[in-house]
């Protein structure tokens, strides 16, 4: 909650609530509560002329708005008051001030919860939930952690020269962090410098930038997809369940489903008759039909969409910079025109809206381990360049800044990180242009929040289920997936097989299942929640 306004949510405050409905739990529903866009209203918050401080100033908060992560702090708090007020009377809640380091088996079976101030707490049942934890081995000498922001930019001084290794939504919230709060200013499209920036260096291993969420972020109604559904996915894996490899198997089916939702949006600019009459031949034959469309109006090239590297200009680091600022502009473009009206952006929100059906490929071996990882390592992030990427208003300011000649992005596809120096400096040098491009900056900082390990988690909790055995990694030899091994009730799986006295749900299991760290949303199907819900209604039935 002490977080400066300007780091922003990336979920709209109207598709954020913590109030799980009929569609995650079914009849199991409490009283609703509001969204945190009632709740910032209900309030009579306001947003300032600024477009991001939120007080009693300015204009109404619209449910389209990004809100300050503080709010959704704020929010959280409440919501944990709204659930500790409306225990029933024979519930007691007991709130422990410290850290749990070890979960211990007693001679009756059941656990105690080992507390860092020496105590212990006998439970019968535990679910462990310790999201973002810490990798012990990260290099703290060389490359600086990103958060809590804009605590570990206190010590970057105006003119230094700053790397900044990422160009996602980490990599966003540090370069606002040395602008607008080092109190510059962005105009009328133009950034006017208060004179405490350092020189921003972006770099990216890919050299791939994210593409921008929509100007106003409006859903159409909900995609109902033909090819990309969990029948197909059965249908690949055949009787025997076989693990699936990704780029073989269910590729071609996302592709596809791209391409149909490009000409479905195609069809619904045009008018109703011409959606309909699309449906009707979709229904006769996809892949002809799409080939057809693609000869008589123009190619849609889903892999391309996906991809992001179109036309890479690599000969020297102003070509490279140049197309840059070309796809910044171009999506830009599109984001203006949103969800409903550009086809391609409608093509790339499949990936977003069909995620379950991502979730229903990918867990709990879903994929063969080699996949696996090559999903991970490529997948994810084209997924996350595509439908994850920063605000509109966050890439304008990209190409301001570049303009202003605050942030530069020199480098091209996977410089190479050397140093530090006797001086303390680090080199970053360029590994695929052609004219090689070199810069010495006084620090790099990751823009990347890792998902959280087991064998080399900072946490002391975890590092002593790990070493006892109780827990073990998903895939032990990948050098891309860190987390938990669970079986399919969210149990964690240690030597001695499934532990059914504890659950694990969260970032760390990312790998035995896809895609955990999203908020929960109103009116759909949110899996966290569902999850979470089916847990403990196990818990309960254990109890008997």
């Amino acid at each position: 909650t002490g977080q400066p306004d300007y780091l922003l949510l990336n979920t709209t405050a109207a598709a954020v609530s913590l109030f799980p409905d009929a569609h995650t739990v079914g009849t199991a529903v409490d009283t609703p509560g509001p969204s945190l866009y009632q709740w910032a209203t209900e309030r009579g918050l306001r947003i300032a002329e600024d477009g991001y401080t939120v007080g009693a100033e300015g204009r109404p908060v619209r449910s389209t708005d990004f809100l300050p992560r503080r709010l959704l702090g704020e929010y959280l708090s409440w919501f944990y008051g709204v659930v500790r007020d409306r225990a029933p009377g024979h519930v007691r809640l007991t709130e422990h001030h410290t850290e749990a380091v070890d979960l211990e088996s007693t001679s009756d079976g059941e656990l105690a919860v080992v507390l860092a101030d020496g105590s212990t707490l006998p439970v019968e049942h535990a679910f462990l939930t310790t999201g973002y934890t810490e990798d012990a081995t990260l290099d703290g000498q060389r490359v600086v952690q990103p958060y809590p922001l804009p605590d570990r930019l206190a010590g970057v001084g105006a003119g230094e020269t700053v790397a900044i290794g990422g160009f996602g939504l980490t990599a966003m919230d540090l370069v606002s962090a040395l602008t607008v709060g080092r109190g510059g200013r962005f105009t009328d499209g133009a950034y006017v410098p208060s004179g405490r920036e350092p020189s921003i260096l972006l770099y990216s291993r890919s050299g791939l930038p994210c593409r921008a969420r929509p100007k106003v972020v409006e859903f159409a109604p909900r995609y109902e997809p033909l090819v990309f559904t969990p029948s197909g996915v059965d249908c690949l894996r055949g009787p025997h369940r076989r693990p699936l490899d990704f780029d073989r198997d269910v590729r071609p089916l996302v592709l596809t489903e791209m391409r149909i939702a490009y000409r479905r949006r195609q069809a619904d600019l045009v008018g109703p008759d011409a959606r309909h009459a699309l449906e009707q031949e979709l229904a006769t034959g996809i892949g002809e039909l799409l080939d057809k469309l693609d000869r008589v109006r123009g190619r849609f090239d889903a892999a391309a969409a996906l991809d992001g590297s179109t036309g890479m200009r690599l000969d020297d680091t102003d070509a490279y910079q140049q197309w840059f600022a070309s796809v910044l502009r171009a999506d830009l473009a599109e984001s203006e025109l949103g969800f409903v009206g550009s086809p391609v952006k409608a093509a790339l929100d499949v990936l977003r809206e069909l995620r379950d059906t991502f979730r229903y490929v990918v867990d709990f071996g879903g994929l063969a381990p080699k996949s696996l990882d090559e999903f991970t390592s490529r997948t994810v992030p084209a997924i996350n360049r595509a439908v994850v990427g920063p605000q509109f208003e966050r890439h304008t300011e990209l190409l301001a800044l570049m303009a202003a000649g605050v942030l530069a992005v020199p480098f091209g596809p996977a410089p190479v990180l050397a140093g530090p120096n006797t001086d303390g400096r680090c080199t970053v040098t360029s590994s695929r242009l052609g004219r090689p491009h070199n810069r010495t900056v006084d620090r790099v900082i990751a823009a990347r929040v890792p998902p959280p390990s087991v064998a080399t988690s900072a946490s002391r909790l975890i590092t002593a289920l790990y070493a006892k055995g109780q827990i073990r990694r998903h895939r032990p030899n990948s050098a891309y997936v860190p987390g938990i091994d669970v079986d399919s009730d969210q149990h964690p799986v240690g030597a001695s097989g499934s532990d059914r006295r504890l659950w694990v749900l969260g970032p760390l299991c990312e790998g035995a299942t896809f895609y955990n760290n999203l908020v929960p949303s109103p009116n759909v199907f949110s899996r966290p929640l569902f999850d979470a819900h089916r847990c403990v209604t196990a818990m309960f039935a254990a109890v008997g």
